[in-house]
């Protein structure tokens, strides 16, 4: 059986467990999937290869168990290049890239997905193209908390990727979280949105952890109240469909502690600032 052909049954069956993920690009990113995708049990550590910028990244990798770590980008295809790709660069680093592989080197590439902050879809294939593959891309933009399995991952694929590789992009996306398919249009906002407001919410639980300590609560109870109290809330949203909107108005008894609050987050710009934030965000990301 041709390679092209096994992969193509293994995305059938949305499997990957007898398949290979090479990295190119070893940050926290790469770090964030790969722990998700070992907690899901769906693949092993020796099917994972990453390549490094530096030789400090190359020893933390190799202290936690992963001998397939390449310095050299032509070196890791050569040995990887007919499995899943995932370029995990930093988008003003992907030229540098391009010109340190060969016109053929991702000619024998199973699928290629990006995880790049920015690069639309049309420039990674004129781009990609370039390199010999011509197959079609997927767009995915995970998130820090998929290194505990909770990530939230956006995609966004080219027309001429096939159903079953597709697949296969969300069952790896799922394995790790919720993935979610969007429009090309509004992939950046939706980016920002997963990608960015883990951020957020850390600033949030620290702050609100602050307010506790504040009244009296030590440090490490206010950051587990706040922490759990911020995951419980979502939870509510996923489980129940309720709008927020609604949620918060059934906290908020009248003349209590939760209106008064809320208030004084209303009076400081508290929507305004998120929704800023998004936007900013989104703007930056197209800046790349």
């Amino acid at each position: 059986m041709q390679p092209s052909a096994h992969f193509s049954n293994l995305c059938e069956k949305s499997e990957i467990s007898t398949h290979t993920i090479a990295f190119i690009g070893g940050g926290q990113m790469t770090k964030a999937i790969v722990n998700g995708l070992l907690k899901s049990g769906c693949i092993s550590k020796d099917q994972i290869a990453i390549s490094v910028a530096t030789s400090a990244s190359m020893k933390r990798w190799k202290q936690d168990g992963f001998e397939n770590c390449f310095a050299d980008n032509s070196e890791l295809l050569k040995a990887f290049g007919e499995g899943i790709i995932v370029l995990a660069l930093k988008p003003q680093m992907r030229k540098q890239l391009y010109s340190s592989i060969s016109s053929e080197s991702l000619n024998k590439a199973g699928l290629v997905i990006s995880i790049m902050a920015g690069i639309n879809l049309k420039a990674l294939e004129e781009e990609l193209a370039e390199k010999g593959y011509t197959v079609g891309v997927a767009r995915m933009m995970p998130n820090l908390p998929a290194s505990v399995g909770a990530g939230a991952s956006v995609l966004s694929v080219s027309g001429n990727l096939t159903d079953s590789k597709k697949g296969l992009v969300k069952f790896i996306g799922n394995q790790f979280g919720i993935c979610m398919e969007v429009d090309e249009i509004s992939f950046n906002a939706a980016a920002a949105i997963a990608g960015c407001t883990p951020a957020f919410v850390f600033s949030m639980i620290d702050a609100i952890a602050d307010g506790g300590v504040l009244g009296g609560v030590n440090r490490s109870t206010a950051l587990k109240l706040a922490a759990q109290t911020i995951l419980g809330a979502s939870k509510m949203v996923l489980d129940t469909g309720v709008h927020p909107g609604i949620l918060k108005d059934d906290v908020c008894s009248p003349a209590g502690t939760t209106i008064f609050g809320l208030r004084v987050l209303e009076e400081r710009g508290m929507r305004t600032a998120f929704i800023e934030a998004i936007s900013a965000s989104t703007k930056r990301s197209m800046e790349l």
